[in-house]
């Protein structure tokens, strides 16, 4: 019996340390972000993708949020979503001229047989 592991959901943090940005910077960063996830979930997965937000409990953070698949995603195309996101990101805030952000990951992975 062989296991594959597959990936529902990821909690997706972006955190700017000591950043002077006010509440109305913050939000449309966000929502930049958000956007950027969007692209870079259609380009991978080709699927739709919930986007819950979460709690920010710092205020170093400019985004916390879940991102879920009504089915899980392979290991593979889960690595290919987050490098895209991660270049996206990366990108953003170079055009921006942001300091880049701290970007953490959180996978919610389930073991399935295969």
């Amino acid at each position: 019996m062989e296991f594959a592991i597959s990936i529902a959901m990821v909690d997706v943090k972006v955190k700017m340390n000591d950043h002077d940005l006010n509440d109305r910077e913050v939000k449309i960063l966000e929502v930049f972000l958000l956007n950027l996830a969007a692209q870079s979930n259609a380009s991978s997965t080709k699927m739709g993708m919930a986007l819950n937000p979460l709690e920010k409990l710092e205020h170093d953070e400019i985004l916390h949020y879940r991102f879920a698949w009504q089915t899980s995603i392979s290991e593979e195309l889960y690595g290919e979503f987050k490098e895209g996101l991660e270049r996206r990101f990366r990108g953003a805030f170079k055009m921006c001229d942001l300091p880049v952000g701290e970007l953490l990951f959180k996978e919610n992975a389930y073991i399935e047989s295969t």
